[in-house]
Formats: C-alpha cells, structure tokens, sequence
C-alpha cells in the first residue's frame, strides 16, 4: 500500500510539473491581436446518427427525413426518394466552431453539435461528416465524431444542482479537421506594416515578444506604444503569410510577468 502511495504521489507530481509548463509559455498569436484580422466562425447542418431510440420522429421533422433521404442516395443505398423512413436513432443537428487565422490544414478543432429536431438526446449517436463554412460558404473544415456522454459534468451536477448537462447539445473534442487556410484573410496588409495589439497590457511581456520577434527576423518590429507593436514583413502575399504564420507560432515564456 506504501508503494502504491508513493507512486501515485510521483504522478501527481509529473502531471503538476506538466501543467505548470504548459501554462508557463504560450504562442504569441495567443497573446496579441492583429488589426483586421479575427477569427472566423464556421457553420453546417448534419446528421447524428446511431441514438438509442432519442432522435427525431421523421414523421413529425421532415427535414430529418429528407436529409436521411439524400445521404442514403449520395452513398448509392436508395436510387429514388423514400417518404416511408421511419426511424427513431437519427437527429437532425447545427454544428458550429471557431478557427482562427493561425490554424493550419490538417489540425483539429472542436466543434459544438445541437438539436434542431425533436430528439431528446444526442448521447450515444455518432455525428455523420458535416461541411462546416463560414459566412460567404467557403468550406475551411469538415466535422465528424462520436458523442459521449462528459461524466465529469455529471459528476459535477450531483454537487451543483442548478448546473445542467444538456443532452441536445454537446461538444466534440477535436471534431473536426480543417481542409483550408485563411492566407486569403491574412493577405489584406498590402503595404507590409502590420499592427500587434497585445491584449493585456504588460510592459514587460510587450518588450519580450517585441524582442523575441527581432531575435528571429532582425529589426522587423518596433514599439509604436505601451500596447502596439509594428512589424514590416515582405508585401509579397505568399511570403507574407508565411511570415506571419512563422511569428504567431512562436513561444513566448511568460513565467514571473
């Protein structure tokens, strides 16, 4: 039993000390904001599929039916429309996330599913791949993933009675991929100044990411004010993005500030 203690004392240990690091640095596009540029946010309609008997009644939601209807078609199981489908283990469902311009092609983020039907419930089901685009439609990432039920919500809600775990709405953590960059968002700074805003003033940790930044690209930034970095990076659009991206992934370590 000492043993055991022992050991789970050293684990709890390593995974302060892992924390404690991670939260010691952070990126700098973490820190900042840049003028004109800000995230973007991601919207598609989807289907859940695989519930317990807790999705829509597709005889009441139509859509459900007629969504259910075209994806049996796409994947060649139906070859005409069916008005018979009657089914209590799909959800119709608004899947919505955010990316912001430093997220790059391949990386997942994570994306909020909700009812828009009738089901009582979206634990269990699995959401089936969903297009997520923003508001001029442009595709930048598509969503699929199983819904869990969070315990520790649960768990939680046992203690705090007010607090409520939604069951027609629930997060995916990392639900989703992207499959396209915003260069075309971070290409407006034609004329190759741009403005850093540092979102929480701290003379200090605006002249470490000033520093840091000429440390990699040499007496590219200068301090405008207390709060206001300019950096001057190529006009050429593709060096441009390549540049930036390079400078929003940089760590900065912000122990003792």
């Amino acid at each position: 039993m000492k043993k055991i203690s022992i050991l789970k004392n050293i684990i709890i240990m390593f995974v302060l000390l892992i924390n404690i690091s991670s939260v010691s640095a952070k990126k700098i596009h973490n820190l900042i904001t840049i003028s004109g540029i800000k995230n973007i946010q991601l919207i598609g309609y989807g289907l859940v599929a695989g519930l317990p008997g807790t999705g829509d009644d597709t005889l009441q939601i139509p859509f459900t039916c007629q969504s259910l209807n075209n994806m049996l078609i796409k994947l060649g199981i139906y070859k005409k429309y069916n008005n018979n489908i009657q089914t209590k283990n799909v959800a119709a469902v608004i899947v919505t996330a955010i990316i912001s311009p430093w997220n790059h092609i391949g990386k997942k983020i994570d994306v909020t599913v909700s009812s828009i039907g009738n089901a009582s419930s979206l634990n269990g089901g699995t959401l089936l791949m969903t297009p997520l685009q923003d508001k001029d439609k442009k595709i930048y990432a598509v969503a699929q993933g199983n819904i869990s039920m969070n315990w520790r919500n649960i768990k939680l809600n046992h203690i705090k009675k007010n607090s409520i775990d939604n069951p027609t709405q629930k997060k995916i953590i990392h639900g989703a991929i992207i499959e396209k960059s915003m260069s075309d968002v971070l290409s407006k700074h034609q004329n190759g100044i741009i403005f850093l805003k540092i979102k929480h003033k701290n003379w200090q940790l605006l002249q470490k990411i000033y520093n840091t930044i000429n440390m990699h690209y040499f007496d590219i930034a200068t301090i405008i004010d207390r709060s206001t970095i300019e950096i001057i990076v190529p006009k050429n659009r593709k060096l441009q993005n390549q540049v930036l991206m390079n400078i929003m992934n940089i760590n900065i370590s912000i122990k003792n500030l």
